[in-house]
């Protein structure tokens, strides 16, 4: 019955993985997974850099689409990143400093420096269907996964690509992370990321990312347009329109700083 019950879920397993793949064409040889997610994370994020968009909350409790504007900077070597809130009013000065592997929060109303737990890295980030770890990037998609190549996707349902190659990633056991896996299609032209699906430990297609709007910035293809809808929400979506872009810059050390948190600029 153990040999039996083994190989029906090896089955079932091989039957998942050929319906995610749908009509996936085979990857040419010599092609290395991780070789390609290191391309889109260097497309991505570069060594710096500096981010300055919009994001709109579409929710069914919300009477209005909510609308946040905010600037980002991104150092990944040294694992910094920081986030100053900028619009709506009433939130505007809120600011967000990660150095690895803290997470500290400023929140101008009651004048407080609050420091994030590990447990509170995959709450919703000011109000919308994206994580703080999705914005601050405690995790790391190449160093807490590994990387199998399923195949080519020769219609990968965007106007950005033709072709794109479909990666799984698949956590280490002992990963900080909270996905099941992941799949991304890259553009196999230019290694632009064109869209992202998260499932749960079960299988369970969880939510989607699709980025578009692609457009050369520094000599990278950039997406300045990510949708995120939680599949597990009718109703929700969260909108990141990039109004600025820019990589590979030496950022003065005092961004990175705490006191940083409180300054009104």
């Amino acid at each position: 019955m153990r040999a039996s019950s083994a190989a029906i879920v090896v089955l079932l397993m091989l039957l998942a993985d050929a319906a995610q793949g749908g009509n996936l064409e085979p990857s040419p040889p010599g092609l290395d997974a991780r070789a390609i997610a290191e391309k889109v994370e260097e497309i991505f994020r570069g060594n710096s850099s500096y981010m300055h968009a919009t994001m709109t909350v579409v929710s069914p409790r919300l009477p209005t689409p909510r609308r946040v504007e905010f600037r980002a900077w991104d150092d990944r070597p040294q694992k910094r990143s920081f986030i100053r809130i900028l619009a709506p009013p009433k939130d505007a000065g809120m600011a967000f400093l990660k150095i690895h592997p803290n997470l500290w929060n400023f929140i101008p109303r009651v004048e407080r420096t609050i420091r994030i737990p590990p447990s509170m890295m995959l709450q919703s980030w000011m109000g919308s269907d994206f994580t703080n770890d999705d914005l601050v990037r405690e995790s790391s998609q190449l160093d807490d996964y590994d990387h199998l190549l399923l195949g080519v996707d020769p219609d990968p349902d965007t106007s950005e690509s033709e072709r794109a190659y479909v990666i799984e990633y698949r956590p280490h056991e002992d990963a900080p992370v909270v996905w099941g896996k992941i799949v991304s299609w890259v553009d196999a032209e230019r290694y632009a990321p064109l869209r992202q699906d998260f499932y749960d430990e079960n299988g369970t297609k969880l939510r989607q990312i699709r980025f578009s709007e692609i457009r050369e910035v520094q000599g990278r293809p950039y997406p300045h347009r990510w949708s995120l809808v939680p599949l597990d929400k009718e109703g929700h979506e969260t909108l990141i329109e990039i109004e600025e872009i820019r990589f590979d810059e030496k950022f003065d050390e005092d961004i990175f700083s705490k006191r940083n948190l409180t300054r009104r600029d």
